[in-house]
């Protein structure tokens, strides 16, 4: 990005204050990240993927409201949020602009089992503050989201209309794939049964802010997907990002296997904010979550890149293989 490009983007937002540098963060899968350094102030810079998230008016609605309620009930971490509650449309691109967390730093893989354990308590706070929102005052912001169903058909359409050497180069995924299945439609039964909550849908590790000395989470960030739904899938996204030390990214899949020691932290760390029926099929969430990851990214493979970004060719089939991988080793601590 050129720096009076980002100068016109911020003097929009009313900001008087010249930009001295850009820089770039290019961990996440979605949007498009900027840190904005200024002679007075850091800012994050984001470009919203609009076609990832185009109810993003309704998911700045739900961010607004459930900031309100967390500060009511006094949550312990900072929540960042778009500065004047609002987006800005910009050379046909929709951006926002947050605050910058001082004195905090990202990690993008769980190498001591206190980072998990940190992030665990954040979001156990969370669920506490947030257990009498009235939920129907909440938008579902991305329908289906979590929906086994849909996951199903959309892998299967992805298959029918795929190229030729994408498909053999992930055939012998796809028919793993294919034996497992059913545990997207018992997913989809369990999550009928178990109470709405406030989620946020996208739990893995560099979603924390830690504090650069202390190593404790002071924020929680990356807040597009919150919405109503299943704890199960923040439960399950903290096992399946957390357990796995090599990440998702990793192409030497044979070295992929859970810490089991990081998901008995994340399940002790979460059963005191939760009911009994929630807590009985934790375990499962972290299985069928993980599955599902595998399942999405084969499909995006199959659909030529079109949801995550890739940085080289096949990247979406390694991560594909490295959660179906990590799939088989939480399957071992389930059984």
């Amino acid at each position: 990005m050129e720096l009076e490009f980002a100068q016109k983007i911020l003097k929009k937002f009313k900001i008087d204050d010249t930009i001295i540098s850009i820089n770039q963060n290019k961990t996440g899968l979605i949007n498009q990240t900027f840190e904005l350094s200024t002679h007075e102030n850091k800012y994050i810079l984001q470009r919203i993927n609009t076609q990832i998230f185009p109810n993003y008016q309704q998911g700045l609605e739900n961010i607004i409201l459930i900031k309100k309620w967390l500060k009511k009930t006094n949550y312990s971490y900072e929540f960042p949020s778009p500065l004047q509650n609002q987006y800005l449309n910009f050379k046909e691109k929709i951006w926002r602009l947050l605050p910058f967390v001082k004195k905090s730093k990202s990690i993008n893989k769980v190498s001591k089992i206190s980072e998990a354990e940190e992030a665990v308590k954040c979001m156990a706070e969370f669920y506490n503050c947030l257990e009498d929102i009235p939920i129907e005052k909440l938008n579902i912001t991305i329908p289906n989201f979590h929906s086994g169903k849909h996951k199903i058909l959309a892998f299967n359409k992805a298959l029918k209309n795929s190229n030729e050497l994408r498909k053999q180069n992930a055939w012998s995924l796809i028919l793993e794939i294919e034996r497992n299945l059913k545990i997207l439609a018992e997913w989809d039964e369990i999550c009928r049964k178990l109470p709405k909550r406030v989620v946020h849908y996208d739990t893995k590790i560099n979603n924390f802010l830690f504090e650069k000395t202390t190593n404790k989470v002071i924020a929680l960030i990356d807040l597009d997907t919150l919405m109503p739904g299943c704890v199960l899938s923040d439960v399950g996204d903290m096992i399946r990002t957390y357990s796995n030390p090599m990440g998702e990214e990793s192409k030497d899949i044979s070295k992929v296997i859970c810490n089991k020691n990081v998901v008995a932290a994340i399940l002790k760390g979460v059963k005191d904010s939760l009911s009994h029926k929630e807590i009985e099929f934790l375990n499962f969430g972290g299985l069928a979550i993980t599955f599902m990851q595998s399942v999405r990214f084969l499909t995006d493979y199959l659909n030529d890149d079109i949801y995550y970004k890739t940085n080289y060719e096949n990247q979406n089939l390694v991560r594909a293989n490295n959660q179906y991988k990590l799939y088989q080793s939480l399957k071992e601590i389930k059984d």
